[in-house]
Formats: structure tokens, C-alpha cells, sequence
């Protein structure tokens, strides 16, 4: 009986149209499954990667558990994979979980996925959110301003926020960037003396973030931002005058913390103007860096 050897190699971007390697065919057994992961964040000892394979018809399947090299890569490749559910895989994923747990009899994926890809044809691109072509077009916006105190030492560049329309007194998001999967998280910056510090981590780049430590007791507007006015960190001095210096958005592994100390991977940066206008909006920039990512292949032996 003649064997045919099928080796497909993902593209750049492929379509998720589901798979449909395996349907009109006489499938025998899987020659291999082979995965190659870039740009990883670097993880804690206790931490590790886990490949995951799930579709309609079957469960969440774990495949493998593995750090990364000191480069953010994996590459894993399994000669003997078995078929039994591979035919039914309509998605393929890698979370963060911890060692302590793999093997458990209970042992189940976590929600933070940092790249997932759905197969078409036996290959999936794994990327770090569904609609990470979007990054290049997203929307982002910044505003100059300090809701949370009204202090007359306090000016509206001590504070900025991810915040658009101000000037026409209908306060609207200033982000609109794509949701990312449960591993990551967006956080913002701003630059000051060459000393960053953050603004907060957030998920939903349309609602408010995770930090407030800066701010003063009055509400903040219900988007990511931050005033710098109260309890200054080592190097700087507020009521901080933002004026002249830079303001980033970065993409953050989710690790729980509500802010960090420098950022992993800034995604849009902009100048802020030595002399802004108050309640103006100003765009950010994207830096077209490149993401983390990888791809899954199936190689089959096909039988005629």
C-alpha cells in the first residue's frame, strides 16, 4: 500500500476556518505534531508553557508541558502522535500553568491562554488575540488632565488618561484595541527624566484600570489613566509635570500584579508637547513590534 507524505506549513496569517485536514480521507496514524513558539515572556521557576488541544467534540486535551529557551522560544515535535483525538482538534492553544499541577488527575487549562490558533487544513497560526491583525489600525488616544484632585497646585498636566473628547465635555475611551487573550494584559506609561512609570494594567482598553496609587480621592474618569500627585516612587517629585516627556502602551504577561517596573513590550508610544493644550486629545503611535507567536503543523501519513 503506497504511502503519501503531507507536510503543511503554516503561513503568515491563515484563515480560521476550522479543520477539515482529516475529512474525505483514509487517515492511518499522525507521522508527527510539531509547534514553534516565539517571543515568550520569561516565567518564573514554578511556572511552565502547556500545549492544549480542544474542539466541539472533545475536551480540553493536554499535549505537552515545557519552558522556554533564555530566547522566549519552544519548539516541540512528537513523531508518534496519536490520531484519536487530533481528528476532532479544532483549536490549538498554549497557557501558562503551574509545574506543580501538570500530571494531576484533575489537571485542566487555565484562563491564561498567551497564544491560541484554530486549525485550517492541519496548520494554525497561534497568536496573542483573535484579532491581532488590528493592532496597526487600533485607536489610541491620550488627555492631559487630573480629575482626581481639584487643588490649585495641581495643574492639568500632573495627570494623564487614555481618554478622548474632553473638549467637547463628553468624556469617551481613548483606546480601542483589540481584546487580548486571559495571559496577557495592557499596561500604560509615562516617561518622565528617562524614568517610566505606570499608569495602571488593564484588560478592557474601555473601562478603568487596576491602579490608583498615585491619584487623588476624587473619582478618575472610567478609562486607564492615572494623576501623579500622592506618594511619588524613588527618582521623581509631584505633583509630576508630564510636559515634554512620553507616554507608552504596553502588552504585559498577566501575572495578578496591578502595575510593574518597566514594561515587557511597548505596543504605541507618543511625545508629549512641551506645551500641551488642556483638554486636547493626542494620538499614539504603534511601533509595529513584532509579537509573540508561533505555529502548530500536522504532518499526516495518508494512506491511498
Amino acid at each position: 500500500m503506497k504511502r503519501l507524505y503531507i507536510l503543511l506549513i503554516a503561513a503568515a496569517f491563515l484563515s480560521f476556518a476550522g479543520c477539515e485536514y482529516f475529512e474525505n480521507s483514509d487517515t492511518q496514524n499522525i507521522s508527527s505534531f510539531e509547534v514553534s513558539l516565539n517571543g515568550l515572556p520569561l516565567l518564573p521557576s514554578s511556572l511552565t508553557y502547556v500545549g492544549w488541544f480542544d474542539g466541539d467534540d472533545i475536551p480540553a486535551t493536554y499535549l505537552f508541558d515545557q519552558d522556554a529557551d533564555a530566547n522566549g522560544k519552544i519548539y516541540y515535535n512528537n513523531p508518534q502522535t496519536s490520531l484519536k483525538f487530533l481528528d476532532s482538534a479544532q483549536i490549538f492553544y498554549i497557557t501558562i500553568e503551574s509545574k506543580a499541577d501538570v500530571g494531576s488527575p484533575n489537571f485542566r487549562p487555565s484562563s491564561r491562554i498567551i497564544l491560541q490558533g484554530r486549525f485550517a487544513k492541519g496548520a494554525a497560526n497561534l497568536l496573542v488575540s483573535e484579532n491581532a491583525d488590528k493592532f496597526a489600525s487600533a485607536r489610541a488616544k491620550y488627555t492631559l488632565d487630573t480629575p482626581t484632585d481639584t487643588a490649585d497646585a495641581i495643574k492639568f498636566f500632573n495627570g494623564l488618561w487614555f481618554v478622548d473628547s474632553l473638549s467637547a465635555g463628553t468624556p469617551a475611551a481613548g483606546l480601542d484595541l483589540p481584546l487580548l487573550y486571559g495571559g496577557w494584559i495592557y499596561e500604560g506609561w509615562v516617561e518622565v527624566g528617562g524614568q517610566r512609570i505606570s499608569t495602571g494594567r488593564f484588560s478592557n482598553p474601555q473601562a478603568a484600570d487596576l491602579f490608583n496609587g498615585y491619584s487623588g480621592s476624587l473619582l478618575g474618569y472610567p478609562f486607564p489613566g492615572e494623576d501623579f500627585i500622592n506618594n511619588p516612587p524613588a527618582g521623581l517629585t509631584f505633583p509630576l509635570d508630564l510636559r515634554g516627556g512620553k507616554v507608552y502602551i504596553s502588552l504585559e504577561r498577566n501575572s495578578g500584579d496591578n502595575s510593574g517596573t518597566s514594561p515587557n513590550i511597548i505596543l504605541y508610544s507618543a511625545d508629549i508637547p512641551a506645551n500641551p493644550e488642556q483638554n486636547k486629545s493626542y494620538e499614539l503611535n504603534y511601533l509595529n513590534n513584532t509579537l509573540p507567536h508561533g505555529y502548530a503543523v500536522i504532518k499526516v501519513d495518508l494512506l491511498e
